[in-house]
C-alpha cells in the first residue's frame, strides 16, 4: 500500500470518528461466528459482538511476514470461522466497523471449514425450510376451518308428495358414494326440497322427510359411513330451481352434495412427537 492510501485512510478514520454521533471505539480481535446482511458476528475476549458493516468499511487481508501488503476483499469473503480484527466507531447503539483484516491463510482454512460442512448445511436448511413453509401452510387450512368445497352434487327427484326414491335415483346415489370413497376428506350435505303445491308447513316436513330417505339410502345401500354427514336437512318450498311452468317437477328433489374442507385438503404433516429433530444433524456411526 502506497503512502498516500495509508493517509487517505487514516484521514478517512479520523473523519468518521469526529462525524456527529460517532465516537472511538476499541479493536476488536476474535472469530466470525456468523454473517447475516450487513452485520457480523464477532466472537472473542469470551464474549459475542455485534458489528455493522457500512459502505465505507475497508476489507483487507494483510499479506506477507510483516503485513506490508494487502489486498482488497469483498464483504463476501467475512464467512464463519474466519479470525478476523476490526477496527471500530461507536454509532448510536451500533459498532460501526471501519477496518477489517485478516490473514489469507486463516480466510482458506474458514472456507475450507465450511466447504466440508455444506453439504449438511444444505439439508439443514432445507430441511428448516420445508418446516417453515409447512407450518404456514397448516396455519392457513386452520383459518379455513368451516369453509368447504364443493366436490359433487347429485339430485334425485319425487313424485308429488312422495319419499320413495325410483330407479334413476337409486343409480343416481350409488354414483356419488362411489365418487366420495375416492375423495380423501370428503363429507355429505344432504338437502330436501318440495314444490309449492299444499301449504309450507307440510312442505317443510315433506322436504325433510325426502333428505332423510336418500341418507337412509346412502348409508344403508351404498355403505356411506354415518359419521360422513355434516348436515341433513329440509327447506320446503323456498328454494326452488324452477318457476313450476312444468308442474314443479324440478322442485320436487333432494340435492346430495360432497364437501371437502379447505381446512383439511392438503394439510401438511408436522414431525410427531418423539419423531427425529430434522434440523439437528444425525451424529455420525461410530466404526466398528
Amino acid at each position: 500500500m502506497s503512502k498516500r492510501t495509508r493517509v487517505a485512510g487514516l484521514v478517512a478514520m479520523a473523519a468518521l470518528i469526529t462525524a456527529p454521533g460517532l465516537a472511538a471505539a476499541d479493536t476488536i480481535q476474535g472469530m466470525i461466528i456468523s454473517h447475516n446482511g450487513q452485520t457480523i458476528q464477532v466472537r472473542g475476549g469470551g464474549a459475542d459482538t455485534t458489528v455493522t458493516l457500512t459502505p465505507t468499511t475497508s476489507i483487507q487481508a494483510v499479506v506477507g511476514l510483516i503485513g506490508a501488503r494487502r489486498e482488497d476483499h469483498p464483504a463476501t469473503d467475512l464467512i464463519a470461522g474466519l479470525a478476523v480484527s476490526i477496527d471500530t466507531v461507536q454509532n448510536g447503539s451500533e459498532l460501526d466497523a471501519v477496518k477489517i483484516t485478516f490473514k489469507p491463510g486463516d480466510l482458506k482454512t474458514a472456507m475450507a471449514a465450511q466447504a466440508a460442512m455444506h453439504p449438511e448445511q444444505v439439508k439443514l436448511q432445507a430441511a428448516r425450510e420445508k418446516l417453515i413453509a409447512t407450518q404456514a401452510e397448516n396455519e392457513r387450512r386452520m383459518s379455513l376451518i368451516g369453509q368447504y368445497d364443493q366436490k359433487a352434487v347429485a339430485r334425485v327427484y319425487f313424485a308429488t308428495g312422495s319419499v320413495a326414491i325410483n330407479a334413476q335415483g337409486r343409480q343416481d346415489l350409488q354414483a356419488i358414494a362411489a365418487q366420495a370413497a375416492t375423495i380423501p376428506g370428503s363429507s355429505f350435505r344432504v338437502v330436501g326440497h318440495t314444490d309449492s303445491t299444499g301449504n309450507p308447513a307440510m312442505n317443510q316436513r315433506l322436504s325433510s322427510q325426502r333428505a332423510s330417505a336418500v341418507t337412509a339410502y346412502l348409508i344403508q345401500n351404498c355403505q356411506a359411513p354415518p359419521e360422513k354427514f355434516t348436515a341433513v336437512t329440509g327447506v320446503g318450498q323456498d328454494l326452488p330451481q324452477d318457476s313450476e311452468d312444468m308442474g314443479g317437477a324440478m322442485n320436487r328433489r333432494v340435492a346430495v352434495f360432497v364437501m371437502v374442507s379447505k381446512a383439511s385438503e392438503g394439510v401438511s404433516s408436522l414431525p410427531p412427537p418423539g419423531a427425529p429433530d430434522p434440523l439437528k444433524p444425525t451424529p455420525p456411526t461410530p466404526q466398528q
